[in-house]
């Protein structure tokens, strides 16, 4: 009896309940709120901005560095659009540019005082059924024949608009006391090479057309880009040339090329291997930016990141020869069906009016400053470009910003990048007073 009394009580005894469901809850807890302290902080750093004259802030400024140069193009991203577009379960083109259009923002809400409250004028004209952003210094509103710098804004050709260089350019146009014009143009994947080079173009020949509307002396008008902006500076002025426009206008005053993409054929040189290199933009975003210039789709990817696209053209003996060192002999033949499918985009990125590093003369081209990134997979074409343009004679002044990344002339933050952004639009500015 005492016996199974012993054994009741011994059921009865409760066991220790297990904390594992209690841990694994309180760690999810912790994270979602932490989650929710970094979205809350970051929304905050956003719209409320940092001050670019207050060392104080350096941190904050660094916290919003970190949030706008998250992966500029997120690869899966698109090819989940892409896959469901396979499906038909959206559209292509639309998808993507309603995700593209979450990177571009205005920067001028990113900053204080010290930027948006410079006396600087604003306005905005149209030309060809695209805007275009003229900023003048607030002391030289009344003043005609002004020297002008029109800026052909980066972004891949695929993305961001004249408002994500907001801050930018009214940081160059007060302190250093000139006129910019900033045009607009149409992105990839809706149009491909050259539409929006051409409207470039035609930005830069309405700019000159009505230059007294813009109180602008048509003998001082330079050309700056960043980027994919840089191809199409160059673009303008290789056009300007071969189509007599410096004899019905005036030849271009100066060009400024930022960290400027001058080759879509060689995704392997030396500075795309460097993985410092990639935090900006990386091989795969620009095999996707560039398959999206060429063919408005995905379809390219994979011949551009291994650079056998070229292999398909009928001049690429030609330009191997040339350019050695930007296309290196390809041990393998392609398919007659792929020659056939492909002929025709790998003649394109083979194009000297894409590829400016198979142009063969610089010599018409004018004063120019060339800046590079030294944390930037397009710093060996930069390399190669400067070479090109020495070689041909061209007045070429060359900077390399160490220590920077891709997309620093649009990311105007101090703190852990102030001083080498702040030399490069310095460099920038000196140039533009030497020659003005």
């Amino acid at each position: 009896m005492a016996d199974n009394m012993e054994k009741k009580e011994k059921k009865k005894k409760p066991q220790p309940k297990s904390n594992k469901s209690f841990c694994s809850c309180t760690c999810l807890l912790y994270t979602l709120a932490l989650i929710g302290v970094v979205i809350a902080g970051g929304y905050y750093y956003i719209n409320h901005g940092c001050d670019l004259s207050n060392e104080h802030e350096e941190m904050k400024c660094s916290v919003i560095f970190f949030l706008r140069t998250m992966p500029i193009i997120a690869g899966w991203r698109i090819r989940i659009i892409d896959r469901l577009a396979n499906w038909g379960l959206v559209d292509f083109k639309q998808s993507t540019r309603s995700y593209l259009d979450t990177r571009d923002m205005n920067t001028t809400h990113l900053y204080t005082h010290n930027i948006t409250q410079a006396p600087v004028l604003t306005q905005e004209w149209e030309y060809n059924g695209f805007k275009l952003y003229s900023y003048t210094p607030e002391e030289l509103v009344d003043v005609s024949n002004q020297p002008v710098v029109i800026h052909l804004h980066g972004g891949g050709g695929i993305m961001f608009s004249p408002m994500f260089y907001d801050a930018s350019i009214r940081h160059m146009v007060d302190k250093y006391k000139i006129k910019f014009i900033v045009p607009d143009y149409p992105k990839s994947p809706e149009v491909v090479f050259p539409t929006a080079h051409d409207i470039c173009v035609n930005a830069v020949k309405y700019v000159f057309e009505n230059s007294e509307m813009f109180s602008v002396d048509p003998k001082r008008v330079s050309l700056s880009g960043d980027s994919f902006g840089g191809n199409a500076v160059l673009y303008v002025a290789f056009k300007w040339r071969e189509l007599d426009y410096y004899k019905k206008y005036h030849p271009l005053h100066t060009l400024i090329l930022i960290y400027p993409w001058v080759q879509f054929v060689n995704l392997e040189l030396d500075s795309y291997k460097q993985e410092v290199n990639q935090r900006i933009i990386s091989q795969d975003s620009v095999s996707i930016t560039t398959s999206f210039l060429i063919k408005g789709d995905l379809d390219l990817t994979e011949l551009l990141k291994n650079s056998s696209l070229p292999l398909m053209s009928q001049y690429y003996q030609q330009r191997q020869t040339a350019v050695p060192e930007l296309l290196p002999k390809l041990d393998w033949e392609p398919s007659q069906s792929m020659v056939d499918k492909y002929s025709h985009y790998a003649d394109t990125v083979l194009d000297p009016y894409a590829s400016f590093l198979f142009q063969t003369d610089f010599s018409h081209l004018p004063p120019t400053l060339l800046i590079n990134a030294g944390y930037d997979i397009l710093l060996s074409e930069g390399l190669l470009l400067k070479q090109r343009m020495e070689e041909s004679g061209v007045d070429v002044e060359h900077h390399v910003a160490e220590k920077i990344f891709h997309g620093f002339f649009d990311f105007l933050i101090p703190g852990v990048i102030h001083t080498p952004t702040l030399i490069g639009f310095d460099k920038m500015g000196e140039f533009l007073q030497k020659h003005t």
